[in-house]
């Protein structure tokens, strides 16, 4: 299959003028949704997560934020999750309610997961089987900032958290679905009513369990709830049942369904 190749010097110059603050942080959460047990063969965690819409940056474009992603949301099955998903508009600039970990999978940045029961070869997928992470990142103690897209996707270290810095770019005409590194990007026409971003950098840190998930008390009674459902050992959180017909991705007013074929459909 041959490369598409994505060039936006040209939008980049246009903002180069603008002066650059850094806008803060977010904490990567997404939402937990039960799926219906007909799509229990596509989906074996048995629930879908969705990551909730980062704040609005209209008139801030030039600038960076950061989105904070606990070192559970790395693992192969989450990883899995996100790819089956797809929820991400656009091509190395995609629109500001788009997935950060998914764009950073699709641009090349950490390598995705796909099952044992997924044929790499049928994928976009232009990594060597053995790839390691950077020896760098191996030390739990050492904070890694990888400043450019790595030659080959960087398959997430054990006990890192992962920080994804987003450039802040304007709203394009239109985003473009392209399929890459093994996941497929979906197109967005001309009325997205938000910015883009791009991914700037990443950043491998050891925040700890503690500071790298929610806080609060309710924060932590979800969490060990949850906990429940993903082992078997519990009742596991009540997730809302019959809310919706089918699980759709949720897009500023529209709704498309889920791609159950990886790196296939819109």
């Amino acid at each position: 299959m041959p490369k598409t190749t994505i060039n936006n010097d040209s939008l980049l110059d246009s903002i180069r003028h603008l002066p650059r603050h850094h806008l803060g942080s977010t904490l990567y959460c997404p939402s937990i949704t039960s799926i219906s047990s007909t799509d229990f063969h596509h989906n074996k965690l048995g629930y879908t997560s969705t990551p909730k819409p980062m704040a609005r940056f209209d008139g801030q474009e030039n600038c960076t934020f950061t989105v904070r992603v606990p070192r559970y949301y790395l693992t192969p099955t989450e990883r899995e999750d996100v790819c089956r998903r797809r929820t991400l508009w656009g091509s190395d600039v995609y629109t500001d309610d788009s997935d950060p970990l998914a764009a950073a999978i699709h641009a090349g940045w950490i390598r995705g997961d796909w099952g044992d029961d997924i044929d790499l070869s049928m994928l976009c997928v232009d990594i060597a089987p053995d790839s390691k992470p950077t020896p760098a990142i191996k030390n739990k103690r050492t904070t890694e900032i990888v400043s450019y897209t790595p030659p080959s996707p960087i398959i997430p270290p054990i006990g890192k958290d992962l920080h994804i810095t987003l450039l802040i770019l304007p709203t394009l005409e239109s985003y473009a679905s392209t399929a890459a590194h093994g996941i497929k990007s979906r197109a967005w026409g001309r009325d997205h009513d938000g910015v883009s971003f791009r991914i700037e950098r990443m950043t491998w840190v050891d925040e700890g369990v503690g500071r790298a998930e929610e806080r609060g008390g309710a924060a932590r009674r979800k969490r060990m709830r949850f906990g429940g459902l993903r082992t078997g050992l519990g009742p596991g959180i009540k997730l809302p049942l019959g809310k919706r017909k089918r699980v759709g991705i949720e897009k500023r007013g529209a709704s498309i369904g889920v791609g159950v074929g990886i790196g296939v459909g819109a």
